[in-house]
């Protein structure tokens, strides 16, 4: 078998562009992580607007990883989900990630792919399919602390990516334009890797991209006693705009790495 055959990417893939790579067809095991110093509740980090952040949960559901070997030009996701070019890696396999933990995270089914050099990735946040015209599935779920001078903010918060995030276009020249799907797929996430037979790919989430830019003195109060603030999981004010896309970042949030050897024995 010479090329990534469409069985290898049926389902959600059958409209992508697949390509013949002429490479062998391999497959792997794969892996989801915290940042490697995190080690449970308590992770402590200082965002970008001046914030001490203490999460005491954060749990990441991610429903597909995907390995591109191009490039795409700017912009060309508007109106598609899937990146033009050749995938050369997939990962239909759902996993929910403890953000706080460090340690490698098995997916339940392996990865497979062709032997060729990747410079893409894609991870799809998804419970359901991708194209579903909604989804219950709660994909973040958060909470914890934030301090900045004399002000302390307990937060929560559960987002999902479901009808609530579906663009309302009124414009007939852009029909079709900024699908639901392509708010599930955080992509052209930049890659240098090559899958190998028997090997494992790692993704690592790291929780300072996601909460950069949120400004959390914004958020909703929902009790006083405790106090306690809570993200909407709406397209709407600072902090939930800010932390949804935080999720969705191409850059600073998912970093991927692939280990020639399998990680069999590492602490899961």
């Amino acid at each position: 078998m010479r090329r990534l055959a469409s069985a290898l990417l049926a389902g959600v893939l059958a409209t992508a562009c697949i390509g013949t790579t002429g490479s062998e067809v391999v497959s792997f095991e794969a892996y989801a992580a915290g940042p490697e110093d995190a080690r449970g509740a308590g992770y402590t980090f200082t965002t970008g607007t001046g914030y001490t952040v203490t999460l005491d949960r954060m749990r990441l559901r991610i429903g597909g990883i995907y390995l591109n070997r191009s490039q795409p030009i700017s912009g060309g996701q508007e109106r598609a989900c899937y990146l033009s070019g050749v995938y050369v890696g997939q990962l239909a396999s759902e996993l929910v990630v403890d953000v706080l933990d460090g340690r490698l995270q098995k997916f339940p089914a392996a990865a497979t792919g062709t032997r060729d050099l990747a410079r893409v990735g894609e991870v799809w946040l998804t419970g359901a399919r991708v194209d579903a015209e909604d989804d219950p599935s709660v994909i973040l779920d958060v909470a914890g602390t934030a301090r900045r001078g004399a002000d302390e903010v307990p937060f929560d918060g559960r987002l999902t990516i479901g009808k609530n995030r579906a663009t309302k276009q009124t414009d007939p020249t852009r029909v079709g334009a900024d699908p639901l799907c392509s708010k599930r797929i955080v992509s052209q996430i930049p890659v240098d890797l090559t899958p190998q037979d028997g090997g494992s790919l790692v993704v690592r989430v790291d929780p300072r991209g996601v909460f950069a830019n949120v400004e959390f003195a914004e958020l909703e109060r929902v009790s006083t006693t405790p106090p306690m603030y809570r993200f909407a999981d709406a397209d709407e004010g600072q902090p939930n705009v800010a932390i949804f896309s935080g999720m969705r970042s191409s850059t600073g949030v998912y970093t991927f790495h692939f280990n020639t050897s399998s990680n069999r024995g590492s602490s899961m």
